[in-house]
């Protein structure tokens, strides 16, 4: 006997107790063998499926699995039409839900309605959150003007429609609107290629003869809710935003999910579409809420700073190209340092940056650039780095060749200073212009640094700058604030340690958690052994874990640090994993004194 459909998960528990009567006598039971086809690719949808019983798999790449009361395929049912194969990874039981059904309780229910429209965003992204751990009242309530909204470009009323397609293709957008005496039309991606499918000739036909004029508008007030309806009911994927008759912008169905999701695929979208520095500062002002909705619907750390490490690259590599003359970056390389460079920073913190140089390259602007990027970032939130890490000074605006010259100095005369400087510039990252130029100068470190065993040991010295918080039977040990620094007590030891270690073997990965898969995948590599790479690397994402989480509390209260917490906000279990993760920093620094021979210095 089949188990009845299951209404306490995601979307279904937002369906009230009539809309389950209704929907359960609707719904079908369907059996797939293991290694047979749920749905073709390319093929149109006409249900949605939840698994009851087996795995399905699907996607792109065909690694996406979906488990019990897991659904599919939320995007190809708006669209109607599947662009991926889905099918059974084992014998599988599936519940079958009408795709009329699905549509028309959306149109009901706006709560069912979130949900859905999350989860889609979410299989769209991969990394989003749970919606069964969002507040989908106040997504669904976010107004329009408030979403990512697509530029307003027009045509001329004779424009053929290949100066349409290339209007298109010139801002990147995927409709434009053409003014007529029959009033106004929108011409889309769509049009065009249904009209070239004819075999018609885009130079030889009018845009107005395949633009349609019936037109769906919503005010900026409307919630997001409002618009989505409109687009159910009208079977579109963009609705034109206008008050008092006049257009303001085109919101797109890709956008509309990515809003409604708080994905930042949506922060990414506003980014590329930013003309100056206001609209960037609107996109990165996104940065802190997401980084909020993300850690409170439970995605893992090491996630969140993926996602916020190429938000941040994508922010500051465009805003450099504002800045920059178009063929200045075939010459320079922007890279960004230290723990951004790592990919590790999540919450904002002092600029480290530093452009390369191409040698035998000179432009008269580029000081001027320089020097209004580090202003423009200082209006973004990032305040200047204390110590001068910045593109604006000299010393870290130079050519390949006084950067080569920089870092032998910094090997040559390895005072505390040089140490923290070559340190910061070892986790360099590539943002924006010509890489070739990092990639020479990674290079020369490496050879300069082959078999100079005596500098590496000073290089590692830091290690010994702060102690581990940890002390006689396992009590944690704070200042004279009562506070427990996470930076200097476990996450530079754990962090500069690596640093060290892949310096020293020639690693070149930068992310630290990339550093520990190398060592482990290294063959007769006895530094680190598989189970002290593990402790490590779980110790470091709990460490993160906590700084997020209390940076984001120090932020709401506002203070404007976060390495520093109160052990008294620690809960019990906080409490014990905290002792267990210093006793692996101290583990971790106990070895590399003695691979180093820290001790003789």
């Amino acid at each position: 006997m089949s188990s009845p459909f299951d209404f306490s998960f995601p979307p279904f528990d937002a369906l009230s107790p009539l809309e389950r009567i209704d929907i359960a006598r609707q719904i079908d039971i369907e059996y797939y063998a293991a290694g047979s086809t749920i749905i073709p690719a390319n093929s149109s949808i006409e249900a949605l499926y939840v698994v009851m019983k087996g795995l399905v798999v699907g996607g792109a790449e065909q690694d996406v699995y979906f488990t019990e009361h897991e659904l599919f395929d939320g995007k190809a049912l708006l669209e109607g039409q599947c662009a991926y194969a889905f099918s059974a990874f084992e014998d599988t039981l599936l519940w079958r839900i009408a795709r009329e059904s699905v549509l028309r309780l959306s149109q009901h229910n706006p709560t069912f309605a979130a949900y859905f429209y999350q989860d889609v965003a979410r299989r769209m992204a991969e990394l989003s959150p749970s919606p069964h751990q969002l507040s989908q009242a106040t997504l669904m309530l976010t107004r329009v003007r408030d979403a990512c909204i697509s530029p307003v470009h027009y045509v001329a009323h004779d424009a053929s429609v290949l100066e349409a397609a290339q209007c298109l293709q010139q801002f990147g957008v995927s409709s434009v609107l053409i003014q007529t005496g029959q009033g106004c039309g929108i011409f889309t991606q769509s049009d065009l290629c249904q009209m070239v499918s004819k075999g018609l000739i885009p130079a030889q036909e009018k845009v107005a003869a395949h633009a349609s004029f019936k037109l769906i508008s919503v005010a900026p007030d409307a919630t997001l809710h409002q618009a989505m309806i409109l687009m159910i009911r009208h079977g579109i994927h963009r609705v034109l935003v206008a008050h008092d008759g006049e257009i303001s912008g085109v919101l797109e169905q890709l956008d509309l999910l990515t809003s409604l999701a708080g994905n930042p695929h949506s922060i990414g979208l506003q980014i590329d579409r930013s003309r100056n520095l206001a609209e960037l500062k609107l996109a990165s002002d996104q940065f802190l809420p997401v980084i909020q909705m993300l850690h409170h619907s439970g995605m893992k750390v090491t996630l969140i700073a993926e996602l916020i490490s190429e938000l941040r690259q994508k922010l500051l590599a465009k805003l450099f190209a504002l800045l920059a003359p178009a063929e200045m970056l075939n010459h320079v390389c922007l890279l960004v340092l230290g723990s951004e460079g790592r990919g590790e920073q999540i919450l904002r913190t002092d600029q480290d940056n530093a452009l390369i140089i191409e040698d035998g390259y000179s432009h008269p602007e580029l000081e001027t650039v320089c020097q209004q990027f580090n202003a423009a970032l200082q209006t973004l939130g990032y305040p200047p780095c204390p110590g001068g890490i910045m593109v604006s000074n000299p010393q870290w605006r130079q050519s390949v060749s006084g950067f080569k010259q920089e870092i032998n100095d910094w090997t040559y005369t390895p005072s505390a200073e040089n140490i923290i400087k070559l340190a910061i510039w070892i986790d360099g990252c590539a943002v924006t212009g010509n890489t070739t130029l990092l990639y020479k100068l990674q290079s020369h470190l490496q050879k300069w640094l082959d078999s100079n065993t005596p500098f590496m040991a000073h290089f590692a010295l830091p290690l010994e700058q702060f102690p581990t918080p940890l002390g006689l039977f396992s009590r944690l040990v704070t200042g004279e604030e009562k506070l427990l620094d996470l930076k200097k007590g476990g996450l530079f030891p754990i962090t500069h340690g690596l640093r060290s270690l892949a310096l020293e073997k020639g690693i070149a990965a930068t992310n630290s958690y990339e550093r520990l898969a190398a060592f482990v995948t290294r063959s007769g590599d006895t530094v680190l052994t598989s189970a002290l790479a593990q402790d490590l690397s779980e110790t470091l994402r709990f460490l993160q874990g906590l700084q997020l989480k209390y940076g984001l509390q120090a932020i709401s209260a506002g203070k404007s640090t976060f390495n520093q917490i109160d052990p008294a906000q620690l809960t019990a279990l906080e409490r014990d994993l905290i002792k267990d993760a210093f006793s692996v920093v101290k583990q971790f620094r106990t070895l590399l004194r003695h691979h180093f021979k820290l001790g003789l210095l």
